[in-house]
């Protein structure tokens, strides 16, 4: 499968999953459209830019850092900003998009073509 649509579909995919385990923290249930939304976009980023990344080096390592690094960041922008209870969320946020990014760029550069 082309790379590109392998980081999108994947990235959307995972991001989704990430977003629906918000649903264990019941003080966000209200908004958990818009964080399954959000988590599939953020997830489609980092796709995008691991499959850019993959076409330019052949390494599972780097690409797999490049990706969990881009959802780190991605990932820390959204847990700065205070939910609508008021609280920040950085671990909740931040541990899953950095796993999970990583897991995109391992998956972008092992499997795309």
């Amino acid at each position: 499968m082309n790379r590109w649509l392998l980081g999108v579909i994947v990235g959307a995919g995972l991001g989704f999953l990430d977003g629906a385990t918000a649903w264990f923290t019941p003080a966000v249930r209200p908004f958990i459209q818009g964080i399954l939304i959000g988590s599939s976009f953020k997830g489609m980023i980092v796709g995008i830019a691991s499959a850019a990344l993959a076409r330019k080096l052949k390494s599972v390592g780097w690409a797999a850092g490049f990706a969990a690094t881009i959802g780190l960041i991605l990932a820390y922008i959204v847990a700065a900003m205070p939910s609508d209870t008021g609280e920040h969320y950085y671990l909740e946020i931040m541990l899953p998009g950095f796993v999970l990014g990583g897991l995109i760029g391992f998956l972008t550069q092992r499997f795309g073509k």
